[in-house]
């Protein structure tokens, strides 16, 4: 990467000029309440200008001649009235004070550029530097800029420096583009330095706001690519998840495409996490479909073991949902053959309710016949979990099928009727069994 210190440290020679304003301290100084004041001397004697050392900057105030030269031709068409005769010279008077406040602050921040890091950590002064990056000013914004390079992560936790990098990334006045990605690219240059930035409550809100920032495509492709690097364990911490939905959120689908492949690689680790599966479900929704597709792949590989998992199966529910295509046929077959026992899990059967739900009669009718045909219907009917999921079978399924089911649970009546469980399920049957025999009398 080409060095850019150049254009951030502020010009040698208006730093030598203006710290050579800074005169020695003269006796008897006179200071005002409102800062410095301006002694009207006889005509034509020359003027004594003082400064209030709040600051301990400047001693003496500069005449125009030297703040003129100082700024660089800034302070142009001034005239200085005596105030002697005619109007009191009140135009002149604001420009002065306008000239010599600008050269106060450009000389405060050039003295103490290189504890620009202090400033930033002290809730008042950090208070002005945000000023000046609002202000626009490109020096100020190019002495803070060199003041902070090399403390950016230190900053970004810190509780009121924190404040000064978020106010550097949304600046839109006296920073660059190239100064901007410059910042950016020494805060990703460091994976491990990055990664405690993410997980810091200060600094995943830096994070964010810098990622919504990011406007140049080879700037956002770096930090997807680092991003990459510490997914899985910025995914599974409280505050680290929020830079990588904040990634999937605001990236186009190829870059969206290389965070999400990195979670599909570690889908079951993350989707098992309390944390992670979070994200997972938030990445689903929010990502676009072709860029999550290898992610479904993985959950639908997995959806077993996610399946029966207390955090897993609200991941496996998130994808059934969405309905992408032939996703739950796909889910359905990896299901297969275990359904009874899916039924009568506390975590699955909230899977299983959901296909039932969403699929197609095709696929209802795969489910519904497995669970109808197995010898532990009856441990179904009367499970605390299962008794539901045979509920949504009598619910969505249609025609014969559902006859065929309504019978065989009113078959099991004796065992039923008293049960704490079981009685549910019998209700519902008998329900449908009487809509019929009325649909039936009304078809005749």
């Amino acid at each position: 990467m080409e060095d850019m210190s150049n254009f951030l440290s502020p010009s040698a020679a208006m730093e030598e000029q203006l710290c050579a304003l800074q005169l020695q301290h003269l006796q008897n100084n006179q200071v005002s309440q409102q800062g410095y004041f301006i002694h009207q001397p006889p005509y034509n004697t020359p003027v004594q200008r003082n400064l209030h050392q709040q600051y301990g900057f400047i001693n003496n105030a500069p005449t125009m001649d030297e703040i003129n030269s100082a700024m660089g031709g800034l302070c142009v068409n001034y005239s200085i009235g005596d105030g002697y005769g005619g109007l009191p010279g009140y135009e002149d008077y604001r420009m002065r004070e306008r000239a010599f406040v600008e050269a106060r602050a450009a000389l405060r921040m050039c003295r103490h550029r290189r504890s620009i890091v202090s400033l930033a950590m002290d809730p008042h002064e950090c208070d002005y530097l945000q000023m000046m990056i609002e202000e626009g000013s490109p020096t100020h914004v190019e002495v803070i800029l060199s003041g902070v390079k090399d403390y950016l992560h230190l900053l970004m936790t810190h509780p009121f420096g924190n404040n000064l990098i978020r106010k550097i990334c949304e600046a839109r006045r006296g920073i660059t583009w190239e100064q901007v990605n410059y910042i950016i690219n020494l805060i990703i240059s460091n994976d491990r330095k990055l990664r405690r930035v993410c997980m810091d409550k200060h600094g995943t809100q830096v994070m964010q706001i810098m990622l919504e920032n990011i406007i140049c495509p080879i700037t956002k492709y770096k930090v997807v690519n680092t991003m990459k690097r510490i997914t899985v364990p910025l995914i599974k911490n409280v505050n680290g998840n929020h830079v990588i939905v904040q990634c999937v959120k605001l990236f186009p689908p190829e870059l969206q495409s290389i965070i999400l492949n990195e979670v599909a690689r570690n889908c079951v680790d993350i989707a098992t996490n309390k944390t992670g599966t979070k994200v997972i479900q938030k990445c689903l929704r929010e990502g676009d479909i072709i860029a999550t597709a290898l992610l479904v792949t993985e959950i639908i590989s997995s959806a077993m073991v996610l399946a029966e998992d207390p955090y897993g199966n609200y991941v496996l529910q998130v994808a059934i949902k969405l309905k992408f295509p032939s996703a739950n046929e796909r889910i359905i077959k990896e299901l297969g053959g275990k359904f009874v026992r899916l039924s009568m899990n506390k975590y699955a059967s909230n899977v299983v309710e959901d296909l039932l739900r969403v699929s197609n009669q095709n696929d209802v009718q795969v489910i519904v016949e497995e669970i109808m045909r197995s010898h532990n219907f009856l441990n179904v009917l009367q499970d605390s979990f299962g008794n539901y999921v045979v509920q949504r079978a009598l619910q969505y399924t249609q025609g014969r099928l559902r006859k065929e089911l309504s019978n065989l649970i009113n078959s099991y009546h004796k065992e039923l009727h008293s049960h704490h469980h079981g009685k549910n399920v019998l209700t519902m049957a008998k329900t449908y069994i009487e809509g019929e025999k009325v649909q039936c009398l009304r078809d005749c």
